[in-house]
C-alpha cells in the first residue's frame, strides 16, 4: 500500500482510497472551532512551518526570512537551544491502515533524551492539540511524549506537554464516528 499526499488539496490517498486527515476528523467532528482562523493566520503558520522544515533539513537561507516571520523562527531557535530538541522526522506524511486515516506530524524527535512528537503553532495552544497529537502518535506506531509548541511574534515560545492518555481513546472514537457518519 502506497501513501500519496497532495499538498495543494491537503489530500491523502492510499491505493486510490481517500483517507481523512487528523485535522479533518477533528474539525468535522466538532472539536475544532474554525471561526477564529483567518487566511492570514493560516498562511503565517504554513510559512513558519516551511521555514522550520528547511532549517531542519539544512537548506534554509536565513536572509530570505520575512521580518514579520523572523520572531517565530527565533522562538524555534531558542526552544531548540534551551531544550536540545533533535528533530528526527520533519513533516513526513503517514497513515494508519487499521483505522483508515492519515496525517503529517510536524516533528518526531528527541526531547530530554526521550522520544517525543511536537506540533508547532503560531497561535494559541488549545486542549484539542492533545487530541491532534494523539492522532499523530497513533501514526508513529509507538507511545511517545506529546508536546504543543507555541511560537510567538515576540520571539518567545511556550511548550505544553499533553499527558492525558485518554486523548488516544477520544481521538480513535472520533475516527470511528467520522467513518460511521460517512458510511451511513
Amino acid at each position: 500500500m502506497t501513501l500519496k499526499f497532495d499538498p495543494k488539496t491537503h489530500t491523502y490517498t492510499v491505493d486510490g482510497e481517500t483517507l481523512p486527515s487528523v485535522t479533518q476528523i477533528l474539525r468535522d467532528m466538532g472539536f475544532v472551532d474554525t471561526t477564529w482562523f483567518t487566511d492570514y493566520s493560516r498562511e503565517r503558520g504554513s510559512l513558519v512551518h516551511k521555514i522550520i522544515k528547511w532549517h531542519c533539513q539544512g537548506v534554509l537561507d536565513e536572509t530570505t526570512i520575512d521580518p514579520v516571520l523572523r520572531p517565530y523562527f527565533d522562538a524555534w531557535l531558542k526552544f531548540v537551544d534551551d531544550t536540545g530538541f533533535i528533530s528526527k522526522e520533519v513533516e513526513i506524511p503517514a497513515y494508519s491502515s487499521t483505522f483508515r486515516f492519515a496525517g503529517t506530524p510536524d516533528h518526531v524527535g528527541i526531547l530530554n533524551v526521550q522520544p517525543a512528537i511536537l506540533d508547532c503553532k503560531t497561535g494559541i495552544i488549545t486542549p484539542v492539540v492533545g487530541l491532534q497529537l494523539a492522532g499523530y502518535e497513533q501514526l508513529t506506531g509507538v507511545g511517545i511524549k506529546r508536546f504543543g509548541l507555541q511560537l510567538t511574534d515576540q520571539g518567545k515560545y511556550k511548550l505544553t506537554e499533553f499527558k492525558d492518555r485518554n486523548d488516544r481513546q477520544v481521538f480513535l472514537a472520533a475516527v470511528a464516528c467520522w467513518h460511521w457518519i460517512r458510511n451511513h
